[in-house]
């Protein structure tokens, strides 16, 4: 019976014992280890809860086929198991379970469980980090997709990132300037010299009507 409650505790990371509890299987998962660079495998460990959770159908339907036999007989050799399991724990006894653990009685009522070695049948394996410098990928700037490459190029460009749009207005705005300087340098600072020098006549014109009386 140890052997196929076993092989079905380790095909349903669980198994319940009335009066004893419940052994679950718990996986710790696999793990970075950037110092040495490597990746270690995941671990297995044992541990036993104590619960009231009763065996469901399935699980007698398993065992009978495991054996060859009814539900029924099932659930009958599943119970004389459970009893004589209590009762060797109860009487002082320990029970060791290959691949489970060792089973005990504690303080009172309680039951003292020594779960067993459990690591992994893989073993750790190299793991380098690879920077791929010039690798190209797409990229979302704003509403347009660039790829990695042509943002490089603009971060690592000084001159991309500048704008210039003031020079026009500035260079036309300076040529003005020495154009107004150059002006009155040449014809000096008084009116005359930024007035129209050329004295205005009114126009005589001929005779257009005549007065009839």
């Amino acid at each position: 019976m140890y052997q196929e409650l076993y092989r079905y505790f380790i095909q349903h990371k669980s198994l319940h014992l009335p009066g004893i509890g419940s052994f679950i299987l718990e996986r710790k998962p696999a793990e970075a280890d950037f110092i040495n660079k490597c990746i270690h495998p995941p671990v297995y460990s044992i541990s036993l809860e104590k619960d009231d959770v009763k065996p469901s159908l399935k699980f007698y339907a398993w065992l009978g086929a495991a054996f060859g036999i009814s539900e029924k007989e099932a659930v009958i050799r599943f119970n004389d198991f459970v009893f004589d399991f209590k009762k060797q724990i109860n009487d002082g006894g320990k029970v060791e379970w290959n691949g489970i653990g060792t089973i005990s009685k504690g303080l009172g009522d309680s039951i003292r469980f020594n779960n067993e070695a459990y690591g992994s049948p893989l073993r750790a394996v190299p793991a380098e980090k690879v920077i791929r410098e010039k690798a190209e990928h797409a990229v979302l700037v704003g509403e347009r997709e660039r790829t990695s490459v042509e943002m490089t190029e603009y971060f690592s460009n000084p001159d991309a990132k500048k704008s210039y749009w003031w020079v026009v207005p500035v260079t036309i705005a300076l040529l003005a300037f020495m154009f107004i300087g150059w002006y009155l340098s040449d014809k000096g600072m008084n009116t005359s010299g930024v007035s129209n020098s050329v004295k205005l006549s009114p126009v005589t014109t001929g005779e257009t009507h005549k007065e009839i009386r």
